[in-house]
This record gives C-alpha cells, sequence and structure tokens, in this order.
C-alpha cells in the first residue's frame, strides 16, 4: 500500500514504527522505508549527498527537492522550502511552482499548465506527474498505436515467407511434413509501446487516485497484445524519433521519470514508483534565466555559465575559472553579470547584509574585476519572500563597480520581475 509523505527541502525524517505526518518539515517512517533511505545517505557520492545523518535515527533532506519512492510503497514527496512556514493551502503553491521550474529547466519540458493538471495538485506530486502523463497517453492512443514488422521463425505445414534450407535439411523425418519458415509479423509489439505497457502496469501498482487509475486501466486495454517491457534500458536505446514516430516522443521523459529512468538510486529491475532528485539550487538558476529570457528586448541577448574568464594565471596557464550563472549582452556589449542564490534573505536585519554570505560577495568582487574589469553592473538574485520584498541599498565597490541584490518574485509573469529588468537595461 502506497503512503505518501510531503517534506520541504532541509526537512528531517525520524525513524518510527510507521509513516507519520509530523508536519511539512518534519515526517516519520517504517524501518523498511528507513533502511532504504539510509542507505542513500550512506553513499559515498559526495556530488550528490541527498540526505545527510542527524544522528542515529533521525535523517535530515538537502537542498533537492522531487521525489523518493521507497520499495515497500512509500512515496517522499520534497517541496521547495520557500517560506519560512508553510500550512496545507500552501502545498498547491509550493507543487505549482516546483513544476515550472521542472519545465524551465527542460526536465519535463512538456507540461502545461491545463484546468485539469491544476485539480490535481491538492494531490502528491506523483500522482500531478501520472495525470498528465495519462493525458499525453490518450491523445497518442486516439491518433493510433504505431505498429511494426517483427521477424518470426516457425514450423509450420505451409509455405510462408522465407524458407530457412539449413534448418529444413537438419529436420527429423517425422517433421519432413513442417517447413522451417521465417516471415514477417505487422503488430504493435515493438520497444516504445512495451515501455509504454510497463509504465501503465507501473501506474496501477503505486497510483492511489481515483481518476488516474481509472485512466491507467482503460488505457491498459490498448496495449493488452503488447508485451511487458523486461529489458529497459535496451528498449529506451531502441526508441525510434522518426518522422511517423513524432507524435510519441512527447511520452518519452514520462516513461523515463516513471520507470526509474531519472532515479539516481533505482535498483534494478525494481520500480516502486516516480522518483527523481534535482538540486534546488540548478532549478531556481534555471527558472531566473528563462524568465529573464522571456522579459528581454530584442537586440539583447541572455547567456548561462559563461566560462571564458579565469581568476589568475601560473606560468602563464589561467587558473581557476570563473563561471558566473547568467550574462546580459546587447549586441557584443557585456550589460551585467548575475547570479543566482536559492537562499531566504531577511531585509529586517539591523546590519543591512540581510544574510548574505561573505563568500558570496567575495566571488561577486571577482566577477566585477575580471569579467567586468572593474566597472559596471552585478546583481544577485534571491528568492522573494515576505521577509524579502524590496531590493537592498546599493553595494558599491569602486566608482564604477556596483552590487545590487534583488528578489526575484517566483510568481509566474511578475510584473515586479519585469521592473527591475527594465531598470537594469535602461541604465545601460
Amino acid at each position: 500500500m502506497t503512503t505518501s509523505l510531503v517534506l520541504r527541502e532541509w526537512g528531517r525524517i525520524v525513524r518510527s514504527e510507521q509513516n507519520k505526518q509530523v508536519g511539512f518539515d518534519e515526517i516519520e517512517v517504517g524501518q523498511q522505508a528507513w533502511l532504504f533511505l539510509a542507505k542513500i545517505a550512506q553513499s559515498s557520492d559526495k556530488t550528490h549527498r541527498y540526505l545527510t545523518f542527524l544522528n542515529t535515527h533521525t535523517l535530515k533532506a538537502q537542498g533537492f527537492v522531487g521525489v523518493i519512492a521507497t520499495p515497500d510503497g512509500t512515496q517522499i514527496e520534497i517541496l521547495p522550502k520557500h517560506a519560512p512556514m508553510i500550512e496545507e493551502p500552501g502545498l498547491v503553491a509550493s507543487r505549482k511552482l516546483l513544476l515550472r521550474m521542472l519545465k524551465a529547466a527542460k526536465v519535463l519540458p512538456f507540461i502545461a499548465s491545463t484546468d485539469a493538471l491544476i485539480d490535481t495538485l491538492k494531490q502528491p506530486l506523483p500522482e500531478v506527474l501520472i495525470g498528465r502523463f495519462l493525458q499525453d497517453l490518450a491523445q497518442v492512443v486516439r491518433k493510433g498505436i504505431r505498429k511494426d514488422y517483427q521477424r518470426v521463425e516457425a514450423q509450420e505445414r505451409f509455405l510462408k515467407g522465407q524458407l530457412h534450407t539449413a534448418r529444413q535439411l537438419r529436420q527429423s523425418p517425422v517433421k519432413q511434413t513442417q517447413f522451417c519458415i521465417e516471415y514477417d509479423v505487422f503488430n504493435d509489439n515493438r520497444a516504445e509501446n512495451r515501455l509504454i505497457h510497463a509504465a501503465l502496469i507501473s501506474i496501477t501498482r503505486v497510483s492511489q487516485y481515483l481518476p488516474n487509475q481509472k485512466l491507467a486501466r482503460e488505457l491498459r486495454f490498448a496495449f493488452d497484445a503488447v508485451p511487458v517491457s523486461t529489458q529497459i534500458a535496451s528498449d529506451f536505446q531502441a526508441w525510434r524519433t522518426s518522422r511517423n514516430m513524432q507524435y510519441y516522443q512527447t511520452l518519452l521523459p514520462w516513461l523515463k521519470l516513471i520507470l526509474s529512468q531519472y532515479s539516481p538510486f533505482a535498483t534494478a529491475n525494481q520500480h516502486a514508483g516516480i522518483s527523481f532528485l534535482l538540486p534546488m539550487d540548478k532549478l531556481f538558476e534555471a527558472y531566473v534565466a528563462s524568465e529573464i529570457q522571456r522579459g528581454l528586448p530584442p537586440g539583447y541577448q541572455l547567456k548561462t555559465q559563461s566560462s571564458a574568464k579565469y581568476l589568475a594565471t601560473q606560468n602563464g596557464r589561467s587558473m581557476f575559472q570563473l563561471r558566473p550563472d547568467l550574462i546580459i549582452y546587447r549586441g557584443n556589449e557585456l550589460l551585467a553579470v548575475l547570479d543566482t542564490k536559492w537562499k531566504l534573505l531577511d531585509q529586517t536585519q539591523p546590519d543591512g547584509k540581510a544574510g548574505i554570505a561573505q563568500a558570496d560577495m567575495y566571488q561577486l568582487f571577482a566577477y566585477g574585476q575580471k569579467v567586468l574589469n572593474g566597472q559596471g553592473n552585478l546583481v544577485l538574485i534571491y528568492p522573494q519572500w515576505q521577509g524579502f520584498t524590496q531590493p537592498l541599498a546599493t553595494f558599491e565597490f569602486g566608482d564604477k563597480l556596483i552590487l545590487d541584490v534583488i528578489p526575484f518574485d517566483l510568481e509566474i509573469a511578475s510584473n515586479h520581475n519585469q521592473a527591475w529588468l527594465c531598470h537594469l537595461l535602461g541604465d545601460r
């Protein structure tokens, strides 16, 4: 039985006798789920440290968002921490934000904001994603399930296709009345359909949302004659992108998600449900870049992760590469360097720093000296929340090099974001 729990990034997971939603910053999980999560925390991969131990019975989620599905059916939904506290109604806003960021980062580029999708946002995130996949699959079925020719070897009393002479000569005398033949059969047993059937079986096993269950069962009838994929990785490699398969392409990222191809901790032949975790700072960076790109007027260009500059040289060799998140150009003229930080600032702090890390200031100063040659505009971008609603007073690194620290409104098509972008470009 699937149990859905909700946690925000940096929340705590406590070992207990059974699953329990203590709050949105703390949950309890049973022994089986705990053992699976503990193995993730013990991973030697320091680059993707999704969970860490606080003590022997408590884990702490790190700055990743998404879903962890454990083999016992527990699904832990990890949402962005974009406010100090969250209540039940805030879950819908958190899910909407995460879906927008997943789309901006091109993890799930086919997510669309439809009324049907918004209606499901009160459900756990896996159910939201499953519902979107089923809607896309229903459209594919309406257009027709693609078939292909499959080579078949058989022994028949009639001659069909090609006679396999070597095998025929080896036939025992009692089977001389049968022909060893090979022929092509036009059917729907192809890699794409096998993967779809496997995904539908996984969905019917883990989904608890009745509309999803109903639609999944209906769609399974269309693939009833298709074998279930037993070689997931091989079938994904065999996926075709030819012109007559174009309408299938929207299903590919969904299938990879449902069949655990995006999961960094999936076990072989074990699909407990949707699993994926992505770094929140990278999602925020991608979302900011997407929104800025939409707001740039003609003649301006946004570049991401530009890496042409270095901090120092040693014996003529460039050392310590600089990689600003975002750079805005007008033609060939560099206008501004922007860096994103997924952190909640507090502008009420009396020291005026609002919680900005000193290391971040050093980083931006290096960008100013090496990328902007000591003059121009630097921008630090943090998420907007009730404790950080207005830009901080400008920081001056010198007469010609300044740093603006601005709140980025996480709501889509925000007038606030458009205003500071126009101000930034207008000052040029």
